[in-house]
Order: C-alpha cells, then sequence, then structure tokens
C-alpha cells in the first residue's frame, strides 16, 4: 500500500496561513464618528486622529494605502504612536514564524523601530511604552549591505514564540529623543512608515486555527476610533477586561494514497471489487482522524479524445469519493473533486507502462491534531 507523507503538496498553503489580519492595509474601516473610512480594518492605533492612514498608491510598497507612526514629535518629548492588531490564531509555543514588514522613512529613525508580541492588548496597557521590550528591532532584520533610507526596507526575522502571544504591536520603542533635522512630515512629526505585515508558520503543514474566519469578522468588527476609543482605552485601563485565549494554529497532517489502473476495468470508472482491498484499508485508517478535507484528483492517459478523457478522469474520481464516503461516513464538505484528464503525467505517455501508470485517482489527505 503506497501512503506516505507529502512535505511539498500546495506549496501555495504557505502565503495563505498568514496569522496577521488585513496585512497590507488594504481593507478600510468605517470610523462610527464620522461615517466614513479612516482607518485600516483590524488595525488600531493609539493616535486619536486620522493622521496615520494613507491612500497614496504612488509611495505605498504594494496596494493603495500603508501606516504613518510618529517616531518623534519636535514640539513635545515622549511623542509616539503604535499600531496594533489581534492574530487570528495563538501561536504555538517553541514552534518558528517568519516575521516580516516593510519600513520607511527619510530620516534617519528606524534603530529603535520594534515589533511586540503581547497576550494582553497594548491598547489597555498602563505602563509607560519606555518600560515595553519588544522582542524585534528592525534594525536587525533589515540588510544593511543594502540599506536605502529613501525606499521601503523589507524586514524579516524568525521568530519562537512562547506560545501566549495574541496581539502584534510595532511602533518606535526608543527610550531617548532623536535628534532629527529638517522638515516634519506632517504638522511637528516626524514618522517612518510601515506596509505589508505578515506573520507565517516556518512548519508548512501548521495552518490557521479552526474558526479564524469568525475570529477575523470581529476583530474587523471593531470599529472604536478617535472619541469612541479615547472613552475605552480610558475605562480598560482602569478595569481591565479578561483576555479571552484565542485558538492555537494547528499542524496539518497530509497523507497521500495512489490507486493505480488496476482497480478500473480499460475505459471503465467503477471500482473492481477484488481490489478494493487497498481503499479499504485506507478508509480503516482514516476513520479516528480529525479530518480537514480530501482531496480527490482523477487523471488517464494521452489515448482518445481530451472530452473522453476529461469526463473519464471525473468519473473515476467521484467513484473513488463514493467509495470512501460510504466507508467513512464524512461530511459531503470535507470532499472536493479535481479531474485533470491527461494533463498531469507522472510517466511517459509514449509506452504501455507510461500511460498504465498514469490513468490513475490519487487521494490527499489533510488531517490535523
Amino acid at each position: 500500500m503506497r501512503i506516505f507523507l507529502l512535505c511539498l503538496f500546495f506549496p501555495f498553503y504557505v502565503h495563505a496561513q498568514n496569522i496577521i489580519p488585513n496585512s497590507g492595509f488594504e481593507d478600510e474601516n468605517i470610523c462610527t464618528e464620522y461615517s466614513k473610512n479612516c482607518a485600516p480594518a483590524a488595525w488600531i492605533a493609539t493616535s486619536l486622529r486620522a493622521n496615520y492612514y494613507f491612500d497614496d498608491q504612488p509611495n505605498a510598497h504594494s496596494g493603495n494605502h500603508f501606516v504613518g507612526l510618529i517616531a518623534q514629535n519636535i514640539a513635545h518629548a515622549g511623542i509616539r504612536s503604535f499600531i496594533r492588531t489581534q492574530l487570528l490564531c495563538r501561536l504555538q509555543p517553541n514552534h518558528q514564524y517568519y516575521l516580516e514588514f516593510f519600513v520607511r522613512s527619510k530620516n534617519a529613525v528606524l534603530d529603535s523601530v520594534g515589533v511586540y508580541f503581547s497576550t494582553d492588548d497594548f491598547l489597555f496597557d498602563r505602563r509607560y511604552f519606555k518600560d515595553i521590550f519588544p522582542q524585534r528591532l528592525a534594525k536587525n532584520g533589515i540588510d544593511s549591505a543594502n540599506y536605502n533610507s529613501s525606499t521601503w526596507q523589507r524586514v524579516h526575522f524568525i521568530y519562537t514564540a512562547k506560545g501566549d502571544e495574541q496581539f502584534i504591536t510595532i511602533g518606535n520603542f526608543k527610550r531617548a529623543e532623536y535628534k532629527t533635522t529638517g522638515h516634519t512630515e506632517f504638522e511637528n512629526n516626524f514618522y517612518f512608515f510601515v506596509d505589508d505585515v505578515s506573520l507565517t508558520p516556518v512548519d508548512i503543514n501548521e495552518h490557521l486555527c479552526i474558526g479564524s474566519d469568525s475570529i477575523k469578522n470581529e476583530i474587523y468588527a471593531e470599529h472604536a476610533r478617535h472619541n469612541l476609543l479615547e472613552s475605552k482605552i480610558y475605562l480598560a485601563r482602569k478595569h481591565p477586561p479578561q483576555t479571552i485565549p484565542l485558538p492555537k494554529t494547528i499542524t496539518v497532517h497530509i497523507d497521500t494514497l495512489l490507486i493505480p489502473d488496476i482497480f478500473f476495468a480499460t475505459a471503465k470508472y467503477n471500482i473492481n471489487d477484488k481490489d478494493a482491498s487497498l481503499l479499504d484499508s485506507f478508509c480503516n485508517k482514516i476513520k479516528n482522524k480529525n479530518i480537514d478535507s480530501l482531496i480527490i484528483e482523477g487523471h488517464t492517459d494521452s489515448v482518445g479524445k481530451v472530452a473522453y478523457n476529461q469526463k473519464l478522469s471525473e468519473n473515476r474520481a467521484k467513484s473513488v469519493e463514493d467509495y470512501v464516503k460510504q466507508k467513512t461516513y464524512l461530511a459531503d464538505e470535507k470532499f472536493a473533486i479535481k479531474f485533470f484528464a491527461s494533463t498531469h503525467p507522472i510517466a511517459s505517455n509514449t509506452t504501455e507502462a507510461g500511460r498504465q501508470k498514469n490513468r490513475r485517482v490519487e487521494l490527499y489527505l489533510y488531517s490535523h491534531e
């Protein structure tokens, strides 16, 4: 029986597992007080004004939007702004994650731009920011050989999680004031700009937690900004709300089964009873697994017309689907059928042996702990 672990199937899953919502700031939040889009959805800045969200496609790293955070105010010492969001899932302890974002500033103010992971909401932290120590500093993740203060700089790290992270905050954590000269970007403020923040598991089999879509919707539904945010922060610092633990990311196991041509008569798609033991064994093994999804792919050789082979590969995949459903009672939504006719050969179609290998059905089982 050919059951083996497949580590590189569907590589796009890596990009789909960003644990940070609205990572490029493209989705806009409707600020309740003004009934208009004036902030990035999911992200909340400590600035109570609409002076940090920019719709400026020519100057964005990608898309149309980015955020600007105060690095220094020339009129008042200690004025900073930070932006934070809740993660879609809690991180797994001792697991590693790729942390990446892009920063830009015309001034040399990136040495203390930091990333701070926390269990509780940074907005409600009563400590002064100078007493908070970020886990990562941008200066340590920028390729100094290519540093250019006038363009977007990629910041990237490997972060090893403690397992209690629920929020991520970005800002300037510098204890002392900068000694910046020249023209400020906005009123009395020198800014640095941030775009395209991502946090993805190093392990490609680690995926978003179950319910992450619902968590995202809840995060997006938070509309408190400006005066409403000020009132919320004031009350929450007096009476800190209880932090409800997020579900952790899940590690998905991927098993594959290749069903060879011997299961099917020539040009047929019904499964031969005498050869069904392989599929029976597979079904027995997965009965007690926590199944996320089962993808079934049908394939043919190149002999015959394309339309005929397309239908034949579809019928063979459906036959396997029906058989597995009967044996395991998995819900319909767990199944996905794909059929490729002869477009995905695994051997040469110029020989009978090669054509026989190409006439197959493949199963990809995704399960999690």
